[in-house]
């Protein structure tokens, strides 16, 4: 594989080129979605980038304690502790490769403590600041177009972000207001759009014209695959320049935005399920506990006793002794 001679490496002189590429090339070949492949090449780059401003390691020469160090530093970036957690599960597939094909003598990882996080929800854009994020879009320019259509297919279908870039123009079927997606674990799954969503994508689809090679929905200025962190980040810039938090708008508070709001809108939760292709309920009744409030609310107003009238004997003003 590209001049790779795999007979000859041994741990002491595995370089970090090579281990990657040996990585790529094992997710490759286990057909990991496109956006599993691109996301685990942009956390190991990051990865890469800070073991060379770190006494540049070997893989083999790597300790607990520097893995420990660089996740501290991603802390300190002022990340999430779910993007923490990413980088932990990441590092933990790239060195448990390594140590079963022989790369490594050791596995620095299972000294590794997993870090600590909160289980929480991000907190859902609401609908009006949806509104004030989307106007703050430039629509006439091509990436602005783009992004737009973007956000409203992701709050419209509940799409996970990496799912929507891998999105082929084959997969959508207009006539009908669905697309064919491709899941975790290599499931298939069909999710509809609505009339909103279907104009936005059909502006974008119009100007992004054809693209020789590339038949995904979603791509980056130069016609190839767009990458997750330049999402993230003009998401972010989009929030702030409309005066909201910048942590506001994101690709999953987006699905959140869609779970809650279909719940609200009458959905039900076996249908959110097959829509968000979440393997249990478990999630969905997360979703559905969060809308507790609003089914208090809409018991007072449709009280099935209530809407009744008088009862047979009631009495209309009872006075407790």
């Amino acid at each position: 594989m590209d001049g790779l001679s795999i007979v000859s490496l041994k741990p002491e002189t595995l370089t970090w080129d090579t281990a990657l590429r040996l990585f790529a090339l094992r997710c490759k070949s286990q057909n990991l979605s496109a956006g599993t492949q691109q996301l685990y090449a942009e956390k190991l780059g990051t990865l890469r980038a800070w073991m060379a401003d770190n006494g540049d390691p070997r893989p083999a020469e790597v300790q607990p304690s520097q893995l420990r160090a660089f996740l501290e530093a991603r802390k300190a970036r002022g990340v999430s502790d779910q993007t923490v957690d990413g980088f932990y599960r990441v590092l933990r597939t790239l060195w448990r490769f390594l140590h079963s094909d022989g790369l490594v003598i050791l596995d620095p990882m299972e000294k590794v403590e997993r870090p600590r996080r909160e289980r929480r929800f991000a907190k859902p854009v609401t609908a009006g600041q949806l509104q004030l994020i989307l106007a703050r879009v430039d629509t006439k320019d091509p990436l602005g177009l783009r992004d737009y259509a973007l956000i409203v297919f992701l709050a419209d279908t509940g799409l996970r972000l990496s799912e929507a870039l891998s999105l082929k123009l084959s997969d959508v079927d207009w006539a009908n207001g669905s697309a064919l997606v491709m899941g975790k674990g290599r499931k298939e799954r069909r999710v509809a759009f609505g009339q909103t969503a279907r104009r936005a994508l059909m502006s974008w689809i119009r100007r992004r014209g054809e693209i020789e090679g590339s038949g995904l929905v979603f791509v980056n200025r130069y016609g190839r695959r767009l990458g997750l962190c330049v999402v993230e980040q003009r998401m972010k810039g989009y929030t702030r320049e409309a005066g909201i938090a910048e942590d506001r708008l994101s690709p999953h508070a987006l699905r959140h935005f869609f779970a809650l709001a279909f719940l609200k809108n009458g959905g039900d939760a076996m249908a959110l399920q097959k829509l968000l292709g979440h393997a249990s309920l478990e999630m969905v009744r997360n979703y559905v506990n969060m809308t507790d409030d609003d089914a208090l609310t809409k018991h007072r107003l449709a009280s099935p006793l209530d809407r009744m009238g008088p009862l047979p004997g009631e009495r209309r003003q009872v006075r407790l002794k």
